[in-house]
C-alpha cells in the first residue's frame, strides 16, 4: 500500500491476465514480475497501482456455475471500495471469447461500452472529478506454436473473434473519449498458452501502459 496522500490513484480491473496467472498452471507470477507490480515499482510513490485481477472476468457474460466471473455484477462494490480515482485501465475480453458464452466481437465490444457506461454512472457526483478510462484490448488468443491449447474446447473461438476485436473496442474508446491501447500490437501469445501472458509480456505491457498512464496525465494537467 502507498501512504502518499497525493499519490494518483489507478484501478486496473481485469482478469487472470492482471491477477498474474502462470501460463498452463493455477499458480501466480510474484508481484514483482506481474505488470501491475512492474508498474508501481517503474511509477514509483507518486502514483498508488491497484491491482484489482480475477481469472475468468468478464465484462458482462454471465456463466450461471460461476457468478462471480461477471464482472460487471460485482464493478460497483469494486469501485466503492476504491475510490477516489484519478484513473481506470480496463482489460477484458479475454474470457468472453469462451464457447460458453457464444458471443461475437461486437457482443464484446457492446460489453465494454456498457462497463464504461456503468463506472461513469456509478461515479457520477460521488469523486468530484469523473476519472480518465484507459481501455486496453488484450493480445489476440492464438493457437501457441506447441499446438497445445489448455482449455482449448472453451478458448478456440478467440482466434476468430480476435481478428476483430482490436478494432471494435477501440471504436468504443473513441466514441465514448477514452484512451485505448492495443496489446496485440506488441505482444503475440505463440509461445505461452495462447491466451496468458508470460514473464517477458508483463514487462512489455508494464512499458507500454506507463507510456500511457504518463502522458494521460499530461493531458489532464
Amino acid at each position: 500500500m502507498n501512504t502518499n496522500p497525493i499519490a494518483k490513484i489507478i484501478l486496473c480491473y481485469g482478469d487472470s491476465n492482471t491477477w498474474g496467472a502462470i501460463p498452463y498452471t493455477h499458480q501466480r507470477f510474484p508481484i514483482n514480475i506481474r505488470w501491475v507490480g512492474i508498474l508501481q515499482d517503474s511509477l514509483g510513490t507518486d502514483y498508488e497501482i491497484i491491482s484489482e485481477g480475477l481469472p475468468g472476468r468478464t465484462f458482462s457474460a454471465h456463466n450461471p456455475e460461476i457468478p462471480r466471473h461477471t464482472g460487471i455484477a460485482h464493478l460497483d462494490a469494486i469501485l466503492r471500495s476504491h475510490c477516489p480515482l484519478d484513473l481506470i485501465i480496463i482489460m477484458l475480453g479475454t474470457n468472453d471469447v469462451k464457447s460458453i458464452y457464444g458471443l461475437t466481437a461486437q457482443d464484446i465490444a457492446d460489453n465494454l461500452k456498457e462497463t464504461i457506461e456503468f463506472i461513469r454512472e456509478k461515479l457520477k457526483g460521488r469523486d468530484p472529478v469523473l476519472p480518465q478510462i484507459l481501455v486496453v484490448c488484450p493480445p489476440a488468443v492464438v493457437m501457441p506454436t506447441n499446438n497445445h491449447m489448455d482449455e482449448s474446447e472453451l478458448m478456440l473461438p478467440g482466434v476468430k473473434i480476435f481478428k476483430d476485436l482490436p478494432g471494435l473496442m477501440k471504436e468504443v474508446a473513441e466514441k465514448e473519449h477514452c484512451d485505448f491501447l492495443d496489446a496485440g500490437d506488441f505482444i503475440s501469445l505463440k509461445n505461452t498458452d495462447g491466451y496468458h501472458l508470460d514473464e517477458e509480456d508483463h514487462k512489455k505491457l508494464a512499458i507500454k501502459i506507463e507510456e500511457k498512464i504518463k502522458s494521460i496525465m499530461l493531458s489532464i494537467h
